[in-house]
């Protein structure tokens, strides 16, 4: 039976990871307003998607998700290199070698289905992979070669909701006045932050200590700060998402059409629209178009073409494999 409470979740992140985006692209992080919403949502959206999607994760027919996996990033990436080679006029080798731009979570759910499976084996899955988080900043290389720094920092989250996330959300809808200590945990990091401000590179999870110009031990420290504030977030809002309207279950339920397409929708938006009223007036039209491209997104026909391009290299892969076991 599908659980409406993850759905409700769901369609809650999509619609901050599109208002997160809108943000960037209007107002940034150089906007007092903005870096207000942005550190925020930067803290909580993607970790517990991430989070969701280790939870949601069945460690079985591993083949068919990494091709299912393959079968989208490879149309979207050339999709949206295409669209930003029409607008920059150029092409970066970049894309090479580097998912483009939102594109990074296709690539490491890729990764994560195939490190769970490894770190299952061993003891101590969880903690090892909070262990490869702190470590894959030590890398001497640059982390945003195949988004390597991501897909580490944000492992945890995939691994405590594939292998404790039935238990710990059993727990929270057990724990006496769960609300009020999700709402004072909530309102406790609020006013942390607003004395310790939160650094976007922290927040993305892409680059190392030494691109960060840090040492080694603060660098390992100040990161395991950051997914600690993260979690205890995720955690919180998860007992008090049951409040929210059940539109948010329908994004929920659209939240793969919405995430692939909304960033299409959204870099021809900003490369057409700039916007000089005050930052109050811009974030009220980025609130009211994040909701919009929401609503568009959520149209049957961004789903149906998601799953007629992923039939079309499924199909791809299995005629690859059979020539293969033929030759």
């Amino acid at each position: 039976m599908r659980d409406q409470n993850i759905d409700i979740y769901k369609g809650l992140l999509i619609f901050l990871v599109v208002f997160g985006h809108c943000l960037e692209r209007f107002l940034g992080w150089q906007n007092e307003l903005g870096k207000m919403f942005l550190q925020y949502i930067y803290l909580v959206h993607m970790p517990a998607f991430i989070f969701l999607s280790g939870y949601l994760f069945k460690d079985h027919k591993i083949s068919k998700k990494i091709q299912y996996f393959l079968s989208l990033m490879i149309p979207f990436q050339l999709f949206y290199v295409l669209l930003d080679y029409y607008y920059a006029g150029h092409l970066s080798s970049k894309w090479l070698w580097q998912p483009y731009w939102l594109l990074w979570y296709l690539w490491a759910m890729l990764a994560w289905v195939i490190l769970a499976r490894g770190l299952k084996v061993t003891h101590y899955p969880v903690a090892l992979s909070f262990l490869l988080a702190l470590l894959i900043g030590l890398s001497p290389i640059n982390n945003y070669i195949l988004s390597i720094g991501r897909i580490f920092n944000f492992l945890p989250f995939f691994m405590l909701g594939h292998i404790y996330g039935q238990r710990i959300f059993t727990q929270l809808k057990q724990l006496p006045y769960a609300g009020v200590w999700a709402f004072g945990i909530l309102m406790t990091i609020f006013i942390f932050i607003q004395y310790v401000p939160l650094k976007s590179y922290w927040l993305y999870g892409s680059l190392s200590y030494q691109q960060m110009h840090v040492a080694a031990l603060q660098g390992m420290l100040q990161r395991l700060g950051y997914l600690t504030l993260s979690l205890l977030c995720l955690l919180s809002i998860y007992v008090l998402i049951q409040h929210l309207p059940q539109i948010f279950a329908k994004l929920g339920k659209n939240s793969l059409a919405i995430y692939l397409w909304h960033g299409l929708i959204l870099l021809g938006l900003s490369h057409m629209l700039h916007l000089s009223a005050s930052p109050a007036i811009q974030l009220g039209i980025v609130v009211f178009g994040s909701m919009l491209i929401c609503s568009i997104c959520m149209l049957p026909i961004f789903n149906q073409s998601i799953q007629k391009i992923s039939q079309v290299f499924l199909l791809f892969f299995t005629k690859l494999r059979f020539g293969k076991t033929q030759d």
